[in-house]
């Protein structure tokens, strides 16, 4: 048998206080060990960095303990039952790790739970405490309860340790908003300050999950889901689990009562948010690459195939809010000029494919630098672009008696359900199989080469015209037409402020880089004349195409002159339109 107990024992400290205790099967040593990623985040953490003050005993008598390396450790053989006490430093606001404070705390299993090799597969039994001073607060998880109240702190268990680290835990004062979607139960929990239209998030969210589990044929992996949200000042992500999703948004992104009654493009963010992690239950939690049966969570796992499950599920994110009615039609082709818009700003999607992004993920996608956009492309961004080319030409060819979300429902049915795992042509191959569909030529091309992906040309067979334009500046290309661009283009995304424009990428061939600037530069004056965030676009509104400016800039504490040729504004807003509503008309809500 294997039990943690688990105790926000030092908010100040930020420190979680764990106990294993493990009942040997005969007099052996043990050896634990912590992962080294979460699933879902494609990036070695080193979680075990943070645990502290590691011992253990038996029988009253105290054992040795061994590091063997930089997150595992061995305690000598006991025939007795062993108990390993140690603290957790728990102060990474984010939803892949683990945090803790006065006023809340979240943690993933991945940075607490110490599994005991060998005992992976035994039924896990874990108990949250809450010591006197936080009797108060509130245990929200999607991890089957065996004591306490609901929303309470009690005993949990996991069937294994895989298991164990799907259930992340959300604690403190929470705002709880419960809710039925599809005949399941849901709930919407908030940990930090927030005044919010609880009912009409959860309505929304009501309404994209009964759209989900409605398109895989009311057949959903889990009975119960939680959306454990982290609500900050700025912040933004989330992270996949079996039953639940962690999730962290601005408070400006969530709606307050009786004050906002237009969907703000914040909201609408949010609401993709939740959508594409509710996706994730079928498309990786339950259907995934073959490379990921089972997981080895102390060392990198490659695979091709991430263009699939993270593209087709950003497709889908916002398909979904359209589709159920949350947005109109025009919000959502705009947001697919933003994706057009992300992938094309750059040169990175013609020196690397999206299944070497896939690939890479470890090393370039998740550790991305100043010169991402001039290296790599995204395989979310892309893959979205190639799912949608997949659904245009799935309806196409089978004349719209498919499309990808029915594709989707039986692709899941035959290797989600079934937990087989799939390879890179495993789509294609039941394409052609179950609807005599031939496209593994065009995901070949799609995913294995760099040459553009036909777009522009499916959108016109479905009565859409996509256009391009210059955006507003060069910190604001998308999907949306632009009031007033300017003339020129410093060719680098900025930040600017009291003290200049402080760039923050810069693109390869244009006119920052060939004039030799980088990243990390601050420019704090065009032709002798101070530019600050707030001059920067009066000053640039006098050039044209071809005029040279005279630039000083630092780099570092250094001062530097040089000359800038300012370039035409490129065409970075891709804007589309309806044209033809009859063709777009099954494809759109019109």
């Amino acid at each position: 048998m294997v039990h943690y107990a688990i105790t926000p024992l030092d908010p100040h400290g930020h420190q979680f206080a764990v106990t294993l205790q493990v009942t040997p099967r005969h007099a052996e040593a043990l050896t634990l060990t912590l992962p080294a990623w979460i699933p879902g985040s494609y990036m070695i953490r080193d979680f075990a960095r943070n645990i502290l003050d590691l011992r253990a005993e038996a029988n009253g008598q105290a054992l040795t303990v061994k590091a063997i390396d930089k997150q595992s450790w061995q305690i000598a053989a006991s025939a007795h039952p062993i108990t390993i006490n140690y603290l957790v430093y728990a102060f990474d606001l984010s939803v892949r790790s683990a945090y803790l404070d006065q006023f809340w705390g979240f943690f993933n299993n991945s940075s607490l739970c110490l599994a005991v090799q060998g005992y992976e597969h035994h039924c896990i039994d874990l108990t949250l405490q809450l010591p006197e001073q936080l009797a108060d607060w509130h245990v929200a998880t999607g991890m089957p309860r065996l004591h306490g109240e609901t929303f309470g702190a009690g005993r949990f268990r996991a069937e294994n340790y895989d298991a164990l680290l799907d259930y992340p835990f959300l604690l403190g004062k929470l705002g709880i908003h419960e809710f039925i979607a599809g005949g399941r139960k849901h709930a919407l929990v908030t940990a930090g300050r927030c005044a919010i239209d609880a009912e009409r998030i959860c309505g929304d969210l009501a309404t994209l999950c009964e759209y989900q589990i409605e398109l895989f044929d009311k057949q959903a992996p889990f009975d119960q889901y939680l959306f454990l949200t982290m609500v900050v000042g700025q912040g933004f992500g989330g992270l996949e689990h079996r039953n639940s999703t962690a999730l962290m948004c601005s408070r400006r992104d969530l709606p307050h009562a009786g004050v906002e009654l237009a969907t703000s493009k914040d909201y609408q963010t949010f609401l993709s948010l939740c959508s594409h992690e509710y996706f994730h239950s079928w498309n990786i939690k339950t259907l995934k690459p073959k490379e990921f049966l089972p997981y080895q969570l102390d060392r990198e796992q490659y695979t091709r195939q991430l263009w699939f499950y993270e593209g087709v599920t950003s497709y889908f994110d916002d398909y979904v809010l359209h589709a159920a009615g949350l947005i109109d039609a025009d919000t959502y082709l705009a947001r697919i000029g933003d994706t057009l818009a992300r992938v094309q700003r750059g040169v990175g999607g013609e020196r690397q494919t999206v299944a070497d992004s896939s690939f890479h993920a470890w090393t370039r996608f998740y550790k991305q630098d100043e010169n991402a956009p001039n290296a790599i492309v995204s395989y979310y961004a892309k893959g979205a672009l190639i799912a949608l080319c997949l659904d245009l030409l799935i309806r196409s060819q089978t004349r719209a008696a498919q499309n990808l979300g029915t594709v989707m429902s039986a692709f899941w049915q035959r290797y989600g359900k079934t937990l087989e795992g799939t390879t890179e042509t495993s789509f294609a191959d039941f394409l052609q199989a179950t609807y005599k569909v031939n496209l593994h030529a065009f995901i070949s091309r799609a995913i294995d080469s760099t040459e553009p992906l036909p777009v522009t040309e499916l959108l016109h067979d479905f009565g859409v015209e996509v256009t391009r334009a210059a955006a507003q500046d060069d910190n604001s290309y998308g999907g949306r037409a632009a009031q007033q661009p300017l003339p020129v283009s410093l060719g680098a995304r900025f930040k600017g402020n009291a003290n200049g424009l402080e760039l923050q990428v810069v693109f390869a061939d244009e006119a920052a880089q060939l004039a030799g600037l980088s990243a990390q530069d601050r420019i704090i004056a065009f032709d002798h004349l101070q530019i600050t965030g707030d001059n920067f676009r009066e000053l640039m509104q006098r050039y044209r195409h071809g005029d040279t400016v005279t630039v000083h800039a630092f780099r570092r504490d250094e001062l530097f002159v040089t000359t800038l040729v300012w370039q035409a504004p490129k065409a970075s807003n891709f804007l589309l339109k309806v044209t033809d509503p009859t063709r777009a008309q099954g494809w759109l809500q019109l």
